[in-house]
């Protein structure tokens, strides 16, 4: 959808209202993608009472002009859509269509800090998600705070974390581990390499009651360096948390999700307790179901573990395009 069509908008609209109308009725969620377009280049997400539009362009991040022209559009796009919704507010992302483009949007001029339409509220804002608070900052680039395509992912982790040891790597701002913690998991431990992220998922641990610092670690750093060192103190976790970037690089090392993963997961199954799982997943258009098993079940090979089970998790409602997958593994 690379041009404003107030008809194919309005269509897009009325279907996702339509396919989101349970969502749209609870009182324990607030925040969920209304329009899940990626191949068309747009998507709408709701948080609360504001929105994020992201538009997935062939802008050039080193060249103004196409970045003003982006804007422009998305501009456009967001004040149709802000005026269909009664919206307080739409902030703008304009993503590069190559996803494997390590830029800085804010710089770049691709995500304006104020809404491109109506105004801001004091950030940073609280969400609801099946009952769990998260804050979410929709004016600091192209992250929000939280992935919205892994709600039913959480809620699936806090029904099973009960007394469980969790370890969520590549923790972001540790919804994962919030939502153990809810779940009543006797440990959580959050790596991430970003200390604005892990500062953000402390102050989610605090927005949900949960003060310990111990039972609920944080450690900044890179999960590959971590892996390696926890396995050799002895460290070990009856449910592991695998949701890496699709592309990063972290003290010069640069990681590809369709091409490290094998190594990912066997470096995880290092510190993973017998007849533990593995929640994997990945969001990467190049890496199909077939292609995830099969990254999964090399990973498990380089380990020397046995995979007992190996179970594909359903989409939710609200991301039919598909893009991310999630798998369940048991591990002998």
């Amino acid at each position: 959808m690379l041009a404003l069509d107030p008809t194919q908008l309005n269509f897009a609209l009325d279907a996702g209202l339509h396919r989101c109308a349970s969502l749209q009725q609870r009182l324990d969620t607030n925040a969920y993608r209304l329009i899940d377009d990626e191949p068309g280049g747009l998507t709408l997400d709701r948080y609360d009472r504001d929105w994020v539009l992201s538009l997935l362009t062939d802008v050039t991040p080193q060249d103004p002009q196409s970045v003003a022209q982006a804007v422009a559009l998305g501009t456009r796009v967001a004040t149709h859509l802000g005026h269909k919704l009664h919206a307080r507010a739409v902030y703008l992302k304009v993503r590069p269509r190559q996803a494997n483009t390590l830029v800085d949007a804010k710089q770049a001029g691709l995500t304006p800090h104020a809404p491109v339409f109506g105004e801001a509220a004091e950030e940073p804002l609280t969400i609801l998600e099946n009952g769990v608070r998260y804050g979410v900052q929709l004016n600091q680039g192209l992250g929000t705070g939280i992935y919205l395509d892994q709600r039913d992912n959480r809620r699936w982790l806090r029904e099973q974390a009960k007394d469980l040891c969790v370890l969520n790597t590549f923790a972001y701002t540790c919804a994962f581990s919030v939502a153990a913690a809810v779940g009543g998991a006797r440990q959580t431990v959050s790596i991430d390499a970003a200390q604005t992220a892990l500062t953000q998922g402390r102050a989610n641990f605090l927005l949900n009651g949960f003060a310990d610092v111990k039972q609920h670690d944080l450690i900044r750093g890179d999960v590959l360096a971590w892996l390696p060192k926890m396995a050799r103190r002895g460290d070990r976790f009856d449910l592991i948390v695998l949701d890496p970037p699709s592309y990063a690089q972290v003290d010069g090392r640069r990681f590809q999700a369709a091409r490290d993963y094998p190594v990912l997961l066997a470096a995880a199954l290092g510190v993973l307790s017998p007849g533990g799982r593995v929640l994997a997943c990945i969001n990467h258009a190049g890496v199909d179901e077939q292609r995830f098993e099969q990254l999964l079940t090399e990973g498990a090979r380089l380990a020397h573990r046995v995979v007992l089970t190996l179970r594909l998790l359903p989409q939710p409602v609200d991301f039919p395009s598909g893009r991310m997958k999630a798998v369940l593994l048991e591990i002998r």
